[in-house]
């Protein structure tokens, strides 16, 4: 073996020390999606916020949950915000495809009738539909990904909340 038959990259540099030739997210975007992560842990804050409570100064009523979750928001995306500005982000990730962004935008817009259906129909046929759509959009074909899935996965969660828990669906 000669010199000329080893690979030009293993040539001078250690394998800990390879060059980061990823090329770094737009300070800007970054920044952005950590101030959209603050406002929407804002908007949640002030909403559980209004929430009704049958006794003030429970220490976990059902306003400690969404507040909890709200405060985690703002600290998340306040730490994303001093990243973007202090550090170079990269990430292995490709970016987003046409058929990505439909598939993310179709799920999203899912769970949004979803969240407004719930309101006028029973929770067990919402949510059959809502899993067989979801499985529909990220690929699912067949009986058993349509049908069997929805329905398990509906009557486990509807089992454990409606009838275990008694929580009102």
């Amino acid at each position: 073996m000669t010199t000329q038959d080893i690979p030009l990259s293993a040539v001078g540099t250690p394998d800990h020390a390879q060059v980061d030739d990823r090329r770094p997210n737009h300070k800007m975007y970054e920044a952005a999606l950590g101030l959209v992560v603050v406002t929407l842990g804002a908007a949640v804050y002030f909403m559980a916020d209004g929430i009704d409570v049958a006794r003030e100064g429970q220490s976990f009523g059902p306003r400690w949950w969404p507040t909890a979750l709200a405060i985690s928001m703002v600290v998340i995306g306040l730490i994303l915000i001093v990243q973007a500005i202090l550090s170079r982000i990269t990430s292995d990730e490709p970016p987003i495809t046409k058929s990505g962004g439909f598939a993310l935008t179709a799920s999203l817009a899912l769970i949004g009738a979803y969240g407004f259906a719930w309101q006028y129909f029973d929770f067990r046929a919402v949510t059959v539909v809502l899993l067989a759509g979801l499985v529909t959009i990220a690929g699912g074909r067949g009986l058993k990904a349509l049908v069997l899935f929805p329905v398990a996965t509906t009557l486990i969660l509807w089992a454990i909340f409606g009838l275990l828990l008694q929580v009102p669906l």
